[in-house]
């Protein structure tokens, strides 16, 4: 794959060393996650490679001379006409240097004419809106950062679920059912992204089916900070939500806190998190280029990202 770059000199650099734009490759992600570490944020380096390769062209980075990797973002290609983005971020030494605004453009040269969505920080949404061509603003819920640094007690949570319904590892005659069920939630299709879901390193994906039908998934990951992460986390109803959660905490033990990002308007979801105690940290104001995304919200209680996908 040809590699995109341009030279940028940093205003705050001392006039000799030079960087360059290009796509990010998987070579790259233990670089990437130095960064995120440094950042206090609990993405997980598997899920990001497999977005990856969904999008080889979706992450771009920034690299000096010497090869160190300064600075990231991306807009991966969710659908034909649909990007997300996120992951941005500069290392704290050339923060102000402009070297930002050139790997945002080599990202927006790869959105092209169509529309993206993104997850604002607080403070950042009049940013996106005025500035950055994202004028439109979701107001039916924003994105909720929920974490804690304690131990979670899954016994706090109940394994009641409807007559008929099954939950158990998901395995390859899974997916066909899975990824029809997925489709009946987000509305686009999302195969590639599902099945390297399913097959990352340091993860468990369980599933709750009826008569051969899906009717929830949830997966639990270990972030770059030890904590395990769950998402996504979809459910038919509340009660099967509840019983896959349990099930993904107890199948990762060995973990330091617990994340779980979720939608304000599912109020389920904040019910499961105030039984394990988990607070809420941060709302994120989600906003888009052209249109809004609808999507079947009752039925999320995890989001499956808050960086490379919407839901």
């Amino acid at each position: 794959m040809p590699v995109k770059s341009s030279n940028i000199v940093p205003k705050n650099s001392d006039g000799m060393s030079r960087y360059r734009v290009r796509c990010m490759t998987h070579g790259d992600l233990p670089q990437l996650m130095e960064i995120r570490r440094e950042m206090k944020v609990h993405d997980v380096e598997s899920c990001i490679d497999s977005w990856l390769t969904v999008d080889p062209r979706g992450i771009n980075v920034v690299e000096s001379e010497e090869g160190e990797i300064v600075g990231a973002c991306c807009f991966i290609r969710n659908s034909e006409d649909l990007y997300f983005g996120g992951l941005y971020c500069v290392r704290s030494k050339f923060q102000g240097s402009g070297l930002g605004i050139h790997v945002w453009n080599a990202c927006m040269d790869h959105v092209g004419p169509m529309n993206a969505a993104l997850n604002a920080v607080p403070g950042k949404m009049e940013l996106y809106r005025d500035k950055s061509g994202f004028p439109i603003v979701e107001t039916e819920f924003k994105c909720q950062k929920n974490y804690t640094s304690e131990p979670v007690d899954p016994n706090n949570l109940s394994n009641i679920i409807p007559q008929g319904v099954t939950i158990e590892s998901v395995q390859e005659y899974n997916l066909p059912a899975l990824f029809d069920y997925d489709f009946s939630v987000v509305g686009y299709d999302r195969k590639l992204a599902l099945a390297l879901n399913c097959q990352e390193e340091n993860s468990r994906t369980f599933v709750a089916v009826k008569n051969g039908a899906c009717v929830g998934f949830g997966t639990i990951k270990l972030t770059c900070l030890g904590a395990g992460r769950v998402g996504p986390l979809y459910s038919d109803d509340s009660a099967v939500a509840e019983a896959l959660l349990k099930t993904l905490i107890m199948s990762m033990p060995h973990v330091t806190g617990f994340v779980m990002n979720t939608v304000s308007s599912n109020v389920s979801a904040r019910r499961l998190l105030k039984k394990l105690g988990v607070p809420l940290k941060e709302e994120l104001t989600r906003m888009y280029r052209k249109e809004k995304l609808v999507a079947d919200t009752k039925k999320i209680f995890g989001l499956y990202e808050l960086n490379l996908a919407p839901f």
